[in-house]
């Protein structure tokens, strides 16, 4: 998935880099098990790269509320990690929000489901 921004191409670029150095930390040197358990869905710049939104989904059934939990307890590991990186000059503000698109899609198909089984039996 390409990472989305608020304008520009460069916040496009430090939002793609930002999501592999990311994606790096949580799977190789994080010591919390449910972190590599999560996937970055989107990364979103603003434009004037101070703040990164982070849409994440949980895999294999884990709690997103214990998710959450742990990636606030996280947060300065990974933001010293990103800046032992070296890809930005200033550290973004990092805003991590569960993706809830797989949900609604699920859910979305159960009610065109219901919506034919009504038709076909009407």
């Amino acid at each position: 998935m390409r990472p989305r921004t608020s304008g520009g191409q460069r916040p496009t670029r430090v939002a793609e880099l930002l999501r592999q150095c990311l994606a790096e930390i949580f799977l190789n040197r994080c010591a919390n098990p449910r972190l590599q358990s999560l996937t970055i869905t989107d990364v979103v710049m603003s434009p004037d790269l101070k703040q990164a939104r982070i849409s994440y989904l949980v895999r294999g059934g884990g709690d997103p509320g214990q998710l959450g939990e742990d990636l606030r307890r996280a947060q300065g590991f990974i933001k010293q990690e990103v800046a032992r990186a070296h890809i930005l000059r200033v550290m973004p503000e990092i805003i991590f929000v569960a993706d809830q698109g797989l949900e609604q899609t699920q859910r979305l198909a159960q009610l065109l489901d219901q919506v034919r089984g009504d038709a076909e039996e009407g």
